[in-house]
């Protein structure tokens, strides 16, 4: 049994580390509340500002037709070269061509051309801009067709084109790049999207040029949407449509892609040469291909309620409004029928992300056209652009902001045009056939050139520059 000192002592010992313990824990309660002294160390970075690459655009090359060549009867073959046009604001740019396996006649009429100039040293980008065009008039291929000369990219849409009866349509994909690109065509139309063999994996071998026929993939489409996508090089899209009444060629059209999917799009200097012939309702999935139509496509999963305003160039008309609703998925087309002969800017206003072009149609003696309007990015303050070679041309532009604009146009031979571009307000503006254009004030605005002459009719969109390289910043080890 322990003795009373024993007790004593142990007792006094355990209350002594309590109190010890107290105190610590006190201690450490009144440290936190204390502010702590921090170390902070910056990181080192080191800003890098890549050097800018060549800069090039590509032309898709001279207009197509099947069978061409008696002994094959699938094969595409040109009948003749494009007339190509560039500017580059003082610079020499150099030109070349893309190989072009599946034209039958690639080595006599060349195939598309690739227009280059250096990257700029000081930070600032050469205005480049191409434009092509050329008139058919074969048995099967006639008309006036356009194309702006465009950078290639990773993804696009083309929104036009048909392979119903009478109807050719060709997907043209050149890769510029200095690597293979393995691109997929997502075609959508009446019954969504179509899951067609031979739509994905299509190598596009570095410095060539495919042609697609889109009756092998979407037979009897009237109303196709083609969503193009590369991984590897990158890519220029376009679709080239031809079209036959019974034995009439009916016209001709090459168009680049249009303008991503957004709530808001604008399809400036749609051309309307009669009045419309009336259409569907914008309940119902195609139109009369000779009518005024307008094709949209939702890519998301829910309807979309657009609101289309056409507001008439170089005058003070009310603008004209339509509403209609658009399913997700599958490709429509609204009959423009209220529009009178004119020209025409059109906005569409979406409840969802919609995709957009305008068709209209030309006729002038024996001779019968029709052209495609893509809804066009908003441009920067400069921009440039090249005028093809071709009759009746105009650029058009429009203001969808509530801030008048004035531009100023400045053409190869340095002569400057002004022109006021009033707020929510459409305009024409003459310009030389063949001649490349630098434009100042042009922030928000939209634009596009059209060619037109009776029975003969084309557009194409006026597109911002590439973005220069940002600085970005290097953090070593």
């Amino acid at each position: 049994m322990p003795s009373k000192r024993g007790v004593a002592i142990t007792s006094g010992r355990i209350v002594t580390g309590l109190v010890g313990i107290g105190i610590a824990a006190v201690t450490i309660a009144a440290a936190g509340q204390l502010p702590l002294p921090t170390v902070e160390i910056a990181p080192q970075d080191i800003r890098v500002t890549p050097v800018a690459g060549d800069q090039s655009v590509v032309c898709p090359g001279p207009l197509l037709a099947l069978a061409q060549d008696a002994t094959a009867a699938t094969a595409a073959g040109s009948f003749g070269p494009a007339t190509v046009d560039f500017g580059a604001n003082g610079v020499t740019p150099t030109t070349s061509e893309l190989a072009a396996p599946d034209n039958t006649s690639g080595a006599a009429d060349g195939g598309p051309t690739v227009i280059t100039v250096p990257g700029a040293t000081d930070g600032t980008v050469t205005p480049l801009s191409g434009a092509q065009s050329q008139i058919a008039a074969e048995a099967e291929v006639a008309g006036l067709a356009a194309a702006a000369c465009t950078p290639a990219s990773a993804e696009s849409w083309l929104v036009g084109g048909s392979s119903d009866i009478g109807r050719t349509t060709l997907v043209l994909v050149s890769n510029p790049s200095a690597v293979d690109a393995n691109v997929t065509l997502e075609v959508f139309g009446a019954a969504g999207r179509i899951d067609a063999p031979g739509a994905a994996g299509i190598v596009v071998a570095t410095g060539t040029q495919r042609v697609i026929a889109l009756t092998g993939l979407a037979p009897n489409e009237p109303t196709p949407v083609v969503h193009v996508t590369s991984e590897g090089g990158q890519v220029v899209a376009a679709l080239q449509q031809s079209t036959v009444r019974v034995l009439t060629p009916g016209g001709v059209e090459v168009q680049g892609p249009t303008a991503s999917p957004s709530t808001d799009l604008v399809i400036p200097g749609v051309v309307v040469t009669a009045p419309a012939a009336a259409g569907a309702s914008s309940d119902t999935a195609s139109v009369d291909d000779r009518a005024t139509a307008l094709r949209l496509f939702a890519p998301g999963s829910e309807p979309a309620d657009v609101v289309i305003t056409a507001t008439r160039e170089n005058a003070k008309d009310e603008p004209i409004v339509i509403d209609a609703t658009i399913q997700p998925g599958v490709p429509g087309e609204i009959a423009l029928a209220d529009l009178p002969a004119g020209e025409f800017s059109l906005e569409v206003t979406s409840t969802r992300p919609v995709v957009a072009a305008a068709r209209t149609n030309s006729r002038g003696g024996t001779l019968e056209d029709f052209a495609w309007f893509g809804a066009t990015p908003a441009l920067d303050d400069t921009a440039a652009f090249t005028v093809p070679t071709g009759p009746g041309q105009k650029l058009h532009v429009f203001n969808p902001s509530g801030t008048d604009a004035e531009l100023t146009l400045t053409g190869d031979d340095g002569k400057e045009t002004t022109a006021k571009v009033g707020a929510g307000a459409a305009v024409t503006i003459g310009v030389g056939s063949g001649q490349s254009y630098v434009v100042a004030g042009a922030d928000g605005l939209h634009a596009s050139i059209s060619l037109a002459a009776p029975g003969r009719l084309t557009s194409l969109p006026v597109t911002p520059p590439n973005p220069l390289a940002a600085p970005i910043s290097v953090y070593p080890r």
